[in-house]
């Protein structure tokens, strides 16, 4: 065991409930399916290895859709959410294993980290969110009436996901259940190992697509956008990411600060918008931004979105370098970005992550980083 985390997206479901004739999982939200943005919520330098549990009609799509990731494993799901469960535990060789629906693509970042830290501290994490309305039960009287009686809200709790086991447990309790069928992991855990569960706040933001009401929201009010870009590392230059220096010997050139991570982002936000890239709202040609910082031009961009009465929903970014090891970085170059996008910190992800040795970036010649960004209209 290797104290790092594999990931099992539930994705088996046929999506019934949200009368789209297709899995629910392939809608499109605005250039990304709801699969491409839930896996984006993974990569992290401390997870092993995806194993998306898929339904078996799905098996091209969802193949094209993952592409080459080597760190990705298709398990054909089963006939119900626990059966296709157990088929993707098969293949899980970490000592911990979250366990996701593949519907909940807008986990925020810090929840992530939360639930991963609590299942090394406590050896288990499940989120949860408070009830915000009143509660009633329902019953029948002996004339199959239908009555009803008041339940104290401080007493419920509402169960999300990803839900964090240890590997060797978990595995343990599926080969218990022996084909008995459980609405959640908690549960089948709790019924068989008889080891409560630790409780991990979440977010509200952190919805399950399920009607077709979620889905018309989806499509209706997100932006999606893509970016990327390259610098390649020379001598005698900061290097700058996220608007923070970080200490190492060679520095990324450009007609900027190269502040590489920035400028994914900032194509990613503009490419939401169906806006020209940074290369014509910042030409390299124009004095005026030699050597500027990224961060500013960052700003800039932020006044194209208020222009278009949106806001910073997610963004999300993969910084691929071979050194310097930006880890400790991270959530000061998060926070950063945060005040420049005027958004909350859960609504940026960033991670990084090694090409071993492979590449341009392997050979320390460069870095590269791919970002997605989502926005929403800023009443929302």
């Amino acid at each position: 065991m290797n104290n790092k985390f594999d990931v099992i997206l539930a994705c088996g479901g046929s999506g019934t409930r949200c009368n789209l004739g297709y899995n629910k999982l392939l809608l499109d939200i605005g250039g990304m399916t709801v699969l491409q943005k839930t896996l984006s919520l993974f990569y992290h330098e401390d997870i092993e290895k995806i194993i998306i549990a898929y339904n078996k009609n799905d098996y091209d799509i969802v193949k094209n859709f993952v592409g080459e990731h080597n760190n990705i494993v298709l398990c054909q799901g089963g006939e119900n959410r626990t059966e296709s469960i157990s088929h993707a535990l098969k293949f899980v060789e970490s000592e911990y294993v979250m366990i996701h629906d593949g519907a909940r693509p807008f986990l925020p970042r810090e929840c992530l980290l939360n639930a991963m830290e609590d299942a090394k501290t406590f050896g288990s994490s499940v989120l949860y969110t408070n009830s915000t309305d009143s509660l009633r039960k329902i019953f029948y009287d002996d004339s199959k009436n239908l009555l009803s009686s008041p339940v104290d809200r401080a007493s419920i709790v509402k169960i999300q996901t990803p839900q964090v086991f240890k590997s060797e447990e978990i595995k343990k309790a599926y080969d218990m259940a022996q084909g008995q069928s459980f609405t959640d992991d908690a549960t089948l855990y709790e019924c068989f190992i008889k080891k409560p569960v630790h409780l991990t706040l979440g977010s509200e933001a952190n919805i399950k697509i399920t009607t077709p009401e979620d889905c018309q929201k989806l499509v209706g009010n997100l932006y999606i956008g893509n970016g990327w870009d390259t610098h390649r590392l020379g001598e005698n230059r900061k290097l700058i990411l996220g608007g923070i220096e970080i200490p190492h010997t060679k520095g990324l050139i450009a007609h900027s600060d190269g502040d590489v991570l920035v400028h994914a982002i900032m194509d990613a936000i503009l490419t939401a918008m169906h806006e020209r890239d940074i290369g014509v709202l910042f030409p390299d040609t124009d004095d005026k931004y030699k050597d500027i910082s990224s961060i500013i031009l960052l700003e800039e961009v932020m006044k194209l979105v208020k222009k278009h009465s949106l806001k910073i929903k997610s963004v999300t970014a993969v910084i691929m370098a071979q050194k310097p090891k930006l880890s400790p970085y991270i959530p000061l170059i998060q926070q950063n970005l945060a005040k420049a996008m005027d958004t909350n910190l859960e609504n940026v992800s960033i991670s990084a992550t090694t090409t071993e040795k492979l590449g341009m970036v392997g050979r320390e010649e460069g870095i590269s980083v791919s970002s997605v960004a989502v926005l929403c209209n800023s009443d929302k």
